[in-house]
């Protein structure tokens, strides 16, 4: 590659100016994201390029490409240049791995976790430029195979350099890669991107860019706080961990255990919702499968409950996980899920499968067969027959799991001074005129509750997801900064026992799609990565590649919250996930057109795009204005009282 510049982690991070940003004309697959897709028919634009590969060079997963020859020696390649910045290592002078190459207007990152290597590729004419964005891709990447396969893949190419891992992934894990890597990107042009559509559009890239969980809003805070006990008092027991709601990949609320080194990563979150709100046969069927959480324990399975609750207005699923796999334990979640289905004022599952069955035969029949794709593991590990005694080898580390998680639980935050967070009882809600005329149903007969009269949670639902209230809402905050877009995070304390909080923050997000006037890929994939260099400069100060590539080193060289996390294979997550400390301030206004301001304090981080008409210090005081409306509103918009179990 001629006058390529590569970057290694103790030497020569030299970054060239970086002047062209846009999208990657690089292709996307078609809406099943099939292998067999020829190269006559190349998909459409989907952002950059994500190869995974193993140590000898084998292709494992190409996002875009057919070709295995082509892409076979293109790995080798790659796999040559690591090797032979590697073959430099010696007594005097230490390269290190390879860290991204510059050559030209292409960008290539790459990712090494022992035995696998990741490559992240982008074209400067149409993909993003920033080295922190697409490293933050690979480490999702390399999360998703982790969240299927568990750590133990390292392992079999330790001893196998040259194994096959294609033949452990299948379609399943391909798709679930697919559909992660989907939401770093624009939607596409048919998919649309009006706040207006009938089904709304989540977030997507600012999820990833704010490390925060998008919640579903706008709900009355004490009727999303009885639905969370109503989880604790339906659900706990000394097997289950996790209890979700959610309504695709947004959050309704979560209860975790009281110890915060158990609870949940924003990563950890955005692969189960990710995974389970792609679920085709999630509408009509239960789930039950293993999973492994790459930030909480990477060395082994939890097993995952879900089923939709309201199939046929919200889509409301509940999602269980336990580190039990047995069948006793599948009955114990199915019963939990009735109990508070039925508290919820929703029909009976039966009632509803055969409702969706009368009215939609075939489509019944396809979910059919998209639960036996989903479930049909060829893994011994996931074989419903014999359960217990299949897993009797497990057991030892299952135990240490759930002892872990138990020995410290109760009272985790006692004696730790630990400042709660401002309440937001006393302020105003704005938006809540509505909330409080919520209908609650009478008492009813067995027979009249199957007729699926909604209670008044569900109700709400319905009306916080009705896309005009979407759309208001969000308008209203729009105009109160003079914006056309912006993304905001908000950090909340997880409560522990007696209301008092733990160390531990639940991380969540808001804000609008991009929309027009960013009309195409290209304009979009501009607004990520200045976002991405605006939450660098507050965070470190600088954006330069040596300032991101040193933070990373610092965070890698910090042992993970818990054995067997990957927590030092992915830097960049740790780094986006650390909550701001101080309060800071910056901008940037290019081509006369658009200013984008970066805010953060102790709780929150707000990025915005403003008309170029607007001065900078006006800007930042209709940043700060709508910061104030934010947290004001937080206990509508956010989970704003996270529970654990002893809550």
């Amino acid at each position: 590659m001629p006058a390529a510049a590569s970057k290694s982690k103790k030497t020569g991070r030299k970054a060239a100016a970086r002047d062209g940003r846009g999208s990657f004309s690089n292709s996307k697959a078609s809406s099943t994201h099939s292998q067999e897709t020829t190269d006559s028919t190349p998909p459409k634009d989907r952002g950059p390029n994500v190869i995974i590969l193993s140590s000898a060079g084998k292709p494992i997963f190409v996002r875009h490409g057919s070709d295995e020859d082509e892409w076979s020696s293109a790995c080798g390649l790659l796999q040559g240049l690591r090797a032979n910045v590697l073959s430099f290592d010696d007594a005097d002078s230490s390269l290190g791995e390879i860290q991204s190459i510059q050559a030209g207007n292409m960008l290539i990152v790459f990712l090494n976790t022992k035995a696998l290597t990741l490559v992240a590729i982008s074209d400067g004419e149409n993909g993003s430029q920033n080295e922190g964005w697409l490293r933050l891709q690979l480490e999702y990447t390399y999360a998703q195979v982790i969240f299927t396969l568990t750590d133990q893949i390292q392992s079999i190419f330790e001893q196998s350099p040259s194994y096959d891992l294609r033949t452990m992934m299948g379609p399943n894990v391909d798709a679930s890669l697919r559909n992660l890597l989907d939401q770093f990107d624009p939607p596409d042009s048919d998919e649309g991107t009006d706040i207006s559509a009938s089904s709304y559009n989540s977030q997507g890239a600012s999820t990833f860019l704010t490390a925060g969980i998008e919640c579903v809003f706008p709900l009355n805070p004490e009727l999303r706080d009885s639905t969370s006990r109503l989880l604790i008092d339906t659900c706990r027991g000394d097997d289950t961990l996790f209890a979700l709601l959610v309504i695709g990949t947004r959050l309704v609320t979560i209860v975790q255990p009281s110890n915060p080194s158990s609870q949940l990563h924003t990563s950890d979150l955005h692969l189960i919702m990710t995974f389970v709100g792609r679920q085709p046969g999630l509408l009509t069927n239960e789930l039950w499968f293993p999973v492994c959480l790459p930030r909480f324990d990477s060395s082994g399975f939890l097993y995952a409950y879900t089923s939709c609750l309201d199939p046929v207005h919200t889509g409301l699923s509940i999602v269980l996980i336990s580190g039990n796999n047995s069948t006793e334990q599948f009955k114990v979640f199915h019963s939990a899920a009735d109990t508070v289905r039925s508290n919820l004022g929703l029909p009976p599952l039966s009632t509803v499968r055969s409702s969706l069955s009368a009215s939609t035969s075939s489509y019944a029949s396809s979910t059919r067969d998209d639960r036996r794709t989903t479930t049909n593991w060829s893994d011994p590990l996931h074989d419903d027959t014999d359960t217990d005694s299949d897993y009797d080898d497990d057991s030892e580390r299952r135990g240490s799991i759930l002892s872990r998680i138990s020995a410290s639980g109760n009272g985790a935050s006692a004696g730790r001074g630990i400042v709660s967070r401002p309440t937001l009882g006393d302020r105003q809600l704005s938006m809540t005129n509505y909330l409080t005329h919520i209908p609650r149903p009478n008492s009813k007969s067995v027979e009249e509750k199957e007729k699926a009269q909604d209670g008044p949670f569900v109700t709400a639902l319905k009306i916080a997801l009705l896309p005009k209230q979407q759309e208001d809402i969000l308008n209203q905050y729009l105009d109160l900064a003079s914006a056309v877009h912006f993304c905001f995070r908000c950090d909340i304390y997880v409560q522990g026992s007696s209301g008092t909080s733990t160390e531990g923050m639940l991380t969540q997000c808001f804000g609008p799609p991009l929309s027009f006037p960013f009309t195409d890929a290209q304009s979009q994939r501009k607004v990520w990565d200045i976002y991405q260099r605006l939450s660098l400069r507050l965070r470190l100060g600088s954006s330069s590649v040596e300032t991101c590539y040193d933070a990373l080193d610092m965070f890698q060289g910090h042992d993970s919250s818990m054995s067997g996390s990957i927590s030092n294979d992915c830097p960049m997550q740790s780094l986006l996930e650390s909550p701001p400390n101080v309060h800071g301030v910056t901008y940037l206004q290019e081509d006369n057109e658009w200013l984008y301001v970066g805010l953060n304090g102790k709780f929150f981080e707000l990025y915005a795009t403003l008309p170029a008409t607007v001065k900078p210090r006006e800007g930042t005081a209709y940043c700060a204005r709508l910061v104030r409306k934010l947290m004001g509103d937080e206990r509508i918009l956010f989970l704003s009282n996270p529970l654990t179990w002893n809550s």
